[in-house]
């Protein structure tokens, strides 16, 4: 077997995986692929980790993003408006990454996980039911504050090579009072835009051709990854219909804590 080949059968289904759950907690998936790049590609730098992560992000968002407009759930105008505002953010992460080493990148990394999974998971944000309280409409008040958070949110996001889904969620359902299963559907839809614009920013600072690169190239890791988050991302999508939002915020919220733990303990032990 192909050394490509052998990479495609260990990172295919990576992003199946990712897809699926990304996609059912409207996180883009980020913030689970990132660690297990941290922890796959020790040798790759801070913006080539990022650079990968977030065109998986994008192909993920996208995908996610159709099969949630087949369901109805994506507010286009609040989306519309947080993807535009989150544009420029998306920009200047994805250039600042490039001054940030490993050193710093896995641990800031790796304690975001903890602080925002141990947030969510002691109050979850979308405790309250769907069928309780139905779709709200933002007033204006709410559009304006969702506008200028999108855009912090989005540096962050894109510096950290997450999407941006892990705190775009439960803020779309505090500060909005979005109910949790449209907050993950529009966050998907802004994570299309954001994650697209983070993507080409890091092919024009050549972040997927690095000077040193054992093994296949960044390029050929993306496309792997992407074919199965393309799959994986209809079916989490699926599956988000049969929980409840409260089951949503915990299930990302867990996962946050284990991966920001497991790599935290990484660095202390190394």
């Amino acid at each position: 077997m192909s050394p490509e080949m052998k990479a495609f059968m260990i990172y295919a289904p990576i992003g199946f995986a990712v897809g699926a759950y990304g996609t059912l907690v409207g996180a883009g998936g980020g913030s689970v692929l990132v660690p297990v790049l941290l922890f796959m590609l020790p040798g790759a730098s801070s913006a080539t980790v990022t650079a990968i992560s977030l065109a998986v992000v994008f192909f993920n968002a996208y995908s996610g993003t159709i099969a949630y407009i087949q369901m109805g759930r994506v507010d286009y105008r609040a989306g519309t408006l947080f993807a535009v505002a989150g544009l420029p953010g998306a920009i200047l992460g994805a250039v600042l990454v490039h001054d940030m080493p490993r050193e710093l990148f896995d641990p800031v990394f790796g304690t975001l996980l903890v602080v925002v999974g141990v947030f969510l998971f002691a109050s979850p944000l979308g405790s309250q039911s769907e069928d309780e309280h139905g779709p709200t409409t933002p007033t204006d008040t709410q559009m304006f504050v969702g506008s200028v958070g999108s855009g912090y949110i989005a540096v962050l996001s894109s510096l950290l090579g997450i999407g941006g889904g892990i705190i775009h969620v439960p803020f779309l359902i505090r500060a909005l009072r979005m109910p949790p299963h449209t907050a993950t559907a529009t966050s998907h839809f802004v994570l299309t835009f954001m994650a697209l614009t983070g993507t080409i920013t890091h092919v024009l600072t050549s972040a997927f051709n690095p000077e040193t690169w054992a093994g296949p190239s960044p390029v050929s890791l993306t496309m792997y990854l992407a074919v199965g988050v393309m799959m994986g991302a209809p079916i989490g999508a699926a599956v988000s219909t049969r929980m409840k939002g409260s089951f949503i915020v915990r299930a990302l919220a867990l996962a946050l804590c284990l991966v920001g733990v497991r790599l935290l303990a990484r660095l202390v032990w190394a």
